[in-house]
């Protein structure tokens, strides 16, 4: 019998994840164009990526063989670019000056700062019903570049950060019949929004 090279109904019990269907939630920093916190608007993203990681090898001498363990889990940095809307305050350098303010030089400790941030990563279906969501727990930003500028082009201006986290995980791994559910941060949009995607 010939092997089934198909991927089923389709139209009827499949739905595939799109890579420009999502948004990357930091209170205060990223999120939905227009949403506040502490009267800072978050930037809306560019691009991003799902996390990754790699284990540690525990190595172990046994007679005539090396045998391998898996340990620590490794979590990899993750980009994120947002487009670097107009600001009465930067969302990114406001984050930054947590804990480094360059303008007098003052370093200050990031335990007790909110300097380390949730982040939510949200997959949306095209009509707006969330998919997937990963949190990110502890993140910060351990690299941010504001940008080269060109006379040449006319290109929008992005903010590329790098991020830092303890670790990730799936916090809602959702289906086009339930109910809508929107990550709880600080913003002005409701649990009951549903985003429109073309």
């Amino acid at each position: 019998m010939p092997l089934n090279m198909g991927l089923g109904t389709l139209a009827q019990n499949q739905v595939f994840k799109q890579k420009n269907r999502w948004i990357f939630y930091i209170d205060g920093v990223s999120g939905l164009g227009g949403s506040t916190t502490n009267g800072i608007s978050a930037l809306p993203p560019s691009k991003s990526a799902r996390p990754n990681f790699s284990f540690k090898e525990l190595e172990v001498q046994h007679v005539t063989e090396t045998i391998y363990f898996p340990g620590k889990p490794d979590w990899k940095p993750v980009n994120l670019t947002l487009y670097d809307l107009k600001q009465n305050q930067h969302p990114v350098f406001e984050w930054v000056k947590k804990v480094y303010d360059p303008s007098t030089g003052q370093y200050k400790t990031s335990c007790d700062n909110n300097f380390k941030k949730t982040g939510n990563l949200c997959l949306y279906s095209g009509d707006g019903y969330l998919l997937e969501q990963w949190t990110f727990e502890n993140a910060w930003p351990q690299m941010v570049e504001f940008g080269d500028l060109d006379m040449g082009v006319a290109d929008v201006i992005t903010c590329e950060i790098t991020l830092r986290y303890d670790r990730a995980y799936i916090s809602y791994n959702g289906c086009l019949d339930e109910p809508q559910y929107t990550p709880s941060i600080s913003s002005d949009f409701t649990q009951n929004n549903v985003f429109n995607f073309v």
